[in-house]
């Protein structure tokens, strides 16, 4: 049966082209409408170091808060491997729409890529900066039976030695390794280092007398502390921290070093601008809540905040050229 037309009106075939021309450029509305406003499904923080560690219990302990607020589930994943740079690399190839984040650090980020022979990643532009979380405050140690009382001490009976005081860390180009070599390079002191299998070993080692000295998170020196078994000589903050007074932090006593490994945020480039100002609202007012501030008081990090996703995009690049800066001139690396 054919449609009659009168007066050049349209005929059936005119109309039905104009309902699919109608819907085909209708399409990425409606694709849109279903997709809603962001978040609308559950949102992965990749946590590129091992279940149970440090990290990872201090971003589960953010993750109800934000799930709450951004009205979603949020699971953590852990990926570990290779300095952070596994998981970090996983993030970095992930689509950038707001669903996959990284927990990321100066090992990971500000490190990693400089001391690796072939480069994971870009850590300026393969990702954004979101929100820091603050840093862990690192502490120069010797053994209670040392003669370095103080740090001014520690360096002159460094420098009067016939050999090189050994210093620990607990790896191979780790945070706390760079460290020592950004402190050799502010106090011209030569220091031979002897890495270890993690600080455990290490601290087993700095008890032992095996090494002179030694360079670890504050939260692992305490309880040494406390015993009366190490000493104190300084540490690297930017005030004083609560839990230890009397130690000196390192810019009080010359050396420009004023913060621990850098811990935080990031998802992968080309996250939108409003996707990544509203992740970073949440995840800094998570941060905020009294239960995350009192997991870290008792890890010993010190909480960071930042006025904008700009500014901690600016951070984190300064950190990476500052890092990298210590650890060219110690010429350090992990590959033969």
């Amino acid at each position: 049966m054919k449609t009659k037309t009168t007066g050049g009106g349209p005929t059936r075939r005119d109309m039905l082209a104009t309902i699919v021309a109608s819907m085909t450029a209708g399409a990425p509305f409606a694709a849109r409408a279903q997709q809603g406003t962001y978040p609308n499904r559950p949102i992965r923080i990749i946590v590129p170091w091992a279940a149970g560690g440090g990290g990872d219990v201090l971003v589960r302990a953010i993750t109800p808060s934000l799930a709450q607020r951004l009205g979603q589930a949020v699971i953590v994943d852990n990926r570990p491997g290779a300095i952070g740079t596994i998981g970090s690399q996983i993030a970095a190839h992930s689509l950038p729409d707001g669903y996959t984040l990284v927990y990321g650090t100066a090992d990971s980020h500000s490190i990693a890529p400089h001391i690796l022979k072939t480069r994971p990643y870009d850590s300026k532009k393969d990702f954004v900066a979101i929100a820091p979380i603050g840093f862990t405050p690192l502490t120069l140690i010797v053994h209670a039976s040392s003669p370095a009382k103080t740090f001014e001490q520690f360096l002159r009976i460094a420098r009067n030695a016939k050999q090189p005081p050994t210093f620990g860390s607990w790896g191979q180009g780790s945070s706390g390794h760079i460290t020592m070599e950004a402190l050799k390079q502010a106090t011209h002191v030569n220091l031979l280092h002897i890495p270890y299998n993690g600080t455990a070993p290490l601290i087993t080692a700095q008890l032992a007398g095996q090494v002179d000295c030694a360079i670890v998170p504050v939260l692992v020196a305490e309880q040494y502390v406390q015993a009366g078994t190490v000493r104190m000589l300084a540490v690297t903050a930017r005030e004083r921290l609560p839990s230890q007074p009397n130690v000196p932090i390192m810019k009080e006593l010359g050396v420009d070093i004023d913060m621990g490994p850098w811990l935080g945020f990031l998802g992968p480039a080309g996250l939108p601008p409003d996707i990544v100002q509203k992740l970073s609202t949440a995840i800094t007012a998570s941060i905020a809540e009294p239960q995350v501030a009192d997991a870290m008081k008792k890890m010993s990090m010190v909480m960071d905040t930042m006025s904008s996703p700009a500014a901690y995009q600016r951070f984190c690049d300064s950190e990476y050229d500052r890092w990298g800066k210590y650890i060219r001139a110690g010429k350090v690396t992990l590959d033969p």
